[in-house]
Formats: C-alpha cells, structure tokens, sequence
C-alpha cells in the first residue's frame, strides 16, 4: 500500500523545517560567551609609607598645691573627662576657718580706717585750732588703715584660693590614668602626681623620613620649597590591624635640622581622634601621597595580552562585537595595570573568554562587573 501523496508532502515540509531550526540552534550556540568588567579610574598617584607613632598633644600630671587629706575621688579610672571637671576634693575645714579668719580681719581693718577716716575729717574742720602736727598723725593714721585693708584684702583673696585648691580639677578634656591616692591619703605639692590625663581629641603622629627621600620627594614635585611640599602631601594612616583609619591630616610641621645620628627628619601631622581610635604610644604604618589625585584606569593583569608590537585588550563595543585596543601600561599594582594611553575608563573590557574570540566576531556577554579600585 503506497503512501498518499499529501502525506509525504507534509512530511517533507516538517523535516525541512526541523533541519532549519537546528541550523538556527547551532548558531545561536556557537556565539561564543564572555564575561567583562566595566573599566574604571583609581587614584594612583605616588604613595609613601613610613612608620609612625601616635603622641598626645597634651598630657598633665594632676597634683595637689596644698597640704591635706583627700576626702574623694569624683572620676572613674580611665574614664573620659572634661575640662574643669572635678577629679579630687580635699578636706576644706581648716581653709574654711582660715578664710573666715581673714575676713574678719578685713572688717577689722576697714572699721579702723573707717574711724581714721572720720578722725582726719574732724582734724581738718578743726584746722585753726588744731596743731599741725596732730593733723599729720590723724593723715598718716588713714594711710596706715588704708594699707591694712589692702593687706587684709589680699590674705582673703590667698584664702580664697587656698579653699579653691580644695577642688582639683582636670585643666584640659582627655582621658585620665588610674588614681596613685585613695580617699584619706595625705599629700601636699611634694607628693606624686595624684593621677594622669592625656588629651586625646586631636592627636600628633610623629615619623621620620630620611634626607635622600626628602630631597627625591622635593625633586619630584618640581624642586619646591620645604613649605610647598608640605602642603603638597597629606597622610593617611594604617592600624597594626590593617584596617585604614577614617580620616587623614595634612603635614603640620617638618623638622628644621637632620638628626646626625639617624640622618632623618622629623614630620608631624595632626589627626582628629573623636573616637579615641588613636592611643599614644601606639605605632601606625603613615602613607603619604599628593593631595592632588592622579586618576588612570586599571585593569587585571590577566586581561592583558601582548603580541609583536606590544601590549593589548580586547573590549566589547556597543553591537556586542570584539575590539582589539593597542595599550601602554607603566607599572602594576595590586594585581592590576596602570593604564598610560589606550582606554580612559567606562570600557567594556573582555576577562574571560579570550580564547574562544577574534576581532570583530559576535559575543554573547554572560557577566559584566565593575572592577574594584586600586590603590597603592
């Protein structure tokens, strides 16, 4: 039995059909497939590290200025304290007694001349009849009163502040050390400091960097000044733990004179420490750079190719097709080129794939990140 015509014509028609879709299907999978990155721009401009130590700009021993017993101790060993916060209070009785003492002295001395004052009056209205001589011992009995009421004055003024003294107080805002003397302790000027506060808020990091770097530092800047180069670079610092810490300083002083034993100079930069981040006597690595930025694009080592006439990537244009660009590079870092000529960032740059491509040919792009930036 012979198979209708209509029927094998029908049968051609789906096979033919069939034979295209799996030409379409094995075109569409040999595109081949490529990830890429988004090239992007880093500051790569010079850096410098260098090792440096955290000082405090300020730091005072606390002590006492009379001689007493301490009643108490107002502060947490420590603990972060105020300007003019009150750290110590010693017992104030005998001050109190002796200020009292003054005053009455003082009202003594104003009553005396008070009545010297009232007795000179008398003599002068007298003056006709009064010899001179005694309206010269009445004139020289105000002046000695007047005298006694300013020393009078002046010892309530020293009691004054004696009893003052009774209230220590810390003279600048930091964070203050243990307490050397516990409530009931006896000291006076002589004894040992009474505790320690260091300002913490800013703080001055401290390192030191040879003449021959110097004088390249100067050189690479265009022969400038001490001063213009100081203003030129700005710091930033690295913990012991790696961890970059969150704000940076300029250079605020540069030593005057090379130390002849170790043959360098000193710098300071002072860094604010709001959180206390930054404890003096801690050591930190100091990178020094430009402040103004020098920005090139980079991109991964890997990406990179070379072949006779010199150094290339591969990057995908807008119609989703392979270019080649001619590149110059000048040094790594971090894994990464420095890219001199050739690409100015925002390129779509070919990392994976490379060698299932020519230029010119179709990609499909499976992934397409930004590259992360580098730092030196």
């Amino acid at each position: 039995m012979g198979i209708p015509d209509s029927f094998s014509g029908l049968l051609l028609a789906s096979l033919v059909a069939a034979s295209q879709f799996i030409s379409v299907s094995a075109r569409a999978d040999d595109v081949p497939k490529v990830a890429t990155i988004t090239v992007v721009l880093a500051d790569v401009s010079p850096k410098h590290e260098f090792v440096g130590r955290v000082e405090a700009l300020n730091a005072v021993d606390i002590r006492s200025r009379i001689d007493g017993f301490i009643d108490e101790r107002l502060f947490e060993e420590g603990s972060s304290v105020e300007k003019d916060q009150e750290l110590f209070r010693m017992d104030s009785r005998a001050l109190d007694i002796a200020l009292a003492d003054a005053k009455a002295s003082l009202a003594r001395a104003e009553a005396a001349l008070l009545d010297a004052d009232r007795q000179l009056a008398r003599n002068r209205s007298l003056n006709q009849t009064v010899a001179r001589a005694t309206l010269e011992q009445s004139e020289t009995a105000r002046d000695t009163a007047t005298a006694s009421v300013l020393s009078a004055e002046a010892a309530v003024r020293q009691a004054e502040l004696n009893l003052s003294y009774s209230r220590i107080t810390s003279p600048l805002k930091g964070r203050i050390g243990t307490a050397a003397f516990a409530a009931g302790s006896f000291v006076n000027s002589a004894s040992a400091a009474l505790a320690r506060v260091v300002q913490m808020d800013p703080v001055r990091v401290v390192f030191s960097v040879s003449d021959r770097a110097l004088l390249e530092l100067r050189e690479a800047a265009g022969g400038v000044s001490k001063d213009d180069l100081a203003s030129r670079y700005a710091t930033t610092l690295r913990l012991s733990t790696g961890q970059a810490y969150a704000h940076k300083a300029p250079i605020a002083f540069l030593g005057s004179e090379v130390d002849e034993r170790t043959g360098t100079l000193p710098i300071r930069a002072l860094f604010p420490n709001p959180d206390f981040l930054l404890i003096p006597g801690q050591f930190v690595t100091v990178v020094v750079a430009e402040t103004a930025r020098i920005e090139r694009p980079t991109v991964p080592l890997g990406a990179v190719q070379q072949d006779r006439e010199g150094k290339y990537v591969m990057l995908v244009d807008a119609d989703k097709k392979v270019v080649q660009r001619r590149i110059t590079v000048s040094k790594q870092a971090q894994g990464s080129w420095i890219i001199d000529t050739g690409l100015e960032g925002g390129e779509s740059l070919i990392v994976d794939g490379l060698q299932n491509i020519t230029v010119g040919s179709q990609v499909e792009v499976v992934e397409d990140i930004s590259q992360p930036a580098v730092s030196k």
